[in-house]
This record gives C-alpha cells, sequence and structure tokens, in this order.
C-alpha cells in the first residue's frame, strides 16, 4: 500500500524538467544577469540574508504553470518542505532578488537537496514592473525527485517552518502594499496535511514569533483543526 501511495504521488506530481540532469544547477552564462526566486524560506528577509547577506531588496513575482506544495522530504530532519513542481495552469506568488555567481553557489550548497532550474520568461509575472529580460536568467529551487513525499507521521510540515514561509508572505505583503498576498501564499500551497506539528519554541507566547498571531489568524481560517496540533 505504501508503495502505491508514492507510485500515485509521482504520478499525479511529475516534475519535467528533471527528466533531463543537465538542467540542474547549470552555471549562468559569462556576463549574464541573474535572479533567484524564493517561494518559501527564501522570502523571509532574515532567513533569506543568513545565506546571501546582499539580499535584502526583493521584488515580487508570480511564476506560471508551476505548483507549490508540502512535498519535500526533510530526511534525517524528520519533517516535510515545501517544494515546486510544473503544474500547467498552477502559479506560485514569492519573490526575486538579484545575485552573483558567489550568491549562487552559496544557496545551492543551502538547498542542495533541490535542484536549481532556469524559468523560462514566459512564465513569469512581475506584477506589471519592467525587468530588462535580455541575458537574464531567473532560476528556481524546485523538486528532487529522489526527495517527493507528502507529509507523514514521520515527516510532518513544523509550525516552525510555515512560520518562516508566511512572515515573509506578510513581510512582502506589507512593503509592497498587496492586499492579499499572504492570502494568496496559503491558497496556492497544495498538501497541506493533518500530518502537522506546533514546534514553535515558546507556543504559549506567539507573540515571541514575527506576526505570528497574523499567521495564526490566517491559518485558522483554512484548517478548523489548526489550534489543535500536537505541541512539541
Amino acid at each position: 500500500m505504501k508503495f502505491l501511495n508514492i507510485l500515485l504521488f509521482f504520478s499525479l506530481f511529475s516534475f519535467q524538467a528533471l527528466a533531463n540532469p543537465t538542467s540542474c544547477n547549470q552555471t549562468p552564462a559569462q556576463g549574464s544577469n541573474n535572479y533567484i526566486i524564493g517561494y518559501g524560506s527564501l522570502m523571509e528577509r532574515e532567513s533569506r540574508m543568513s545565506t546571501n547577506p546582499n539580499a535584502k531588496l526583493v521584488e515580487p513575482i508570480l511564476i506560471k504553470n508551476f505548483e507549490r506544495l508540502f512535498g519535500h522530504s526533510g530526511g534525517n530532519y524528520k519533517t516535510t518542505f515545501l517544494t515546486l513542481i510544473e503544474k500547467n495552469g498552477a502559479k506560485v506568488n514569492g519573490v526575486y532578488y538579484a545575485v552573483t555567481l558567489e550568491d549562487i553557489l552559496k544557496t545551492d550548497q543551502r538547498e542542495k537537496s533541490y535542484c536549481r532550474v532556469k524559468i523560462d520568461h514566459k512564465n513569469l509575472d512581475l506584477y506589471g514592473r519592467k525587468v530588462k529580460l535580455e541575458n537574464t536568467n531567473f532560476w528556481v529551487y524546485a523538486a528532487n525527485a529522489e526527495r517527493l513525499q507528502k507529509p507523514t507521521a514521520t515527516h510532518p510540515i513544523v509550525q516552525s517552518y510555515v512560520d518562516i514561509f508566511l512572515n515573509g508572505c506578510f513581510q512582502i505583503q506589507e512593503e509592497f502594499k498587496l492586499e492579499s498576498f499572504a492570502k494568496d501564499c496559503v491558497e496556492t500551497t497544495k498538501e497541506w496535511s493533518e500530518h502537522w506539528i506546533n514546534d514553535r519554541i515558546h507556543p504559549r507566547r506567539p507573540f515571541a514569533i514575527a506576526n505570528a498571531m497574523k499567521i495564526d489568524q490566517l491559518l485558522s481560517k483554512y484548517f478548523t483543526n489548526y489550534y489543535n496540533h500536537r505541541i512539541e
């Protein structure tokens, strides 16, 4: 039964770009302009800058024909993280920021269990902003077929990671006055699961976590059992 569930998951959520291994972690062309797109923890300012200290300035972006889901196994870390897969008609909101080759190599190391792929310009919506696209690459860390896995009892969604993700969404919403950006983060994310652990360091002091009250209020609108998640 477990094998059939895994097989079904892969049949539903195949990532076509991984069929060609050479598409993963390509070295950018000399003299090109490069941007990384963040759609999970890289949206949060503090998390992003812990890897690339110069990545303070970001802009909002939509990636078309890709879907964000909880589907990346944390392996020994016993959690399930966000990832991206190709899916016609889907869209994902996120941020993009300029990087050097050194920045890319640092982020490759941080996201080494993912595959960095180049997004076709036709799949990008920059919220009406103008960016020179000639000789420009937009990179995203997407699904690695070996790590695709739905949340399980042994590898659940963890609140500390959800907090980083949605705190980043609220940062972008407030900075760019995008009223529904955080809401869109929730609604364009799939595979939310009952396998969800509240592992906040201070679970009875939510004000100790940036935007925790807003995160709780938003998620409780979508998940009726949200406040019942087991605390660890």
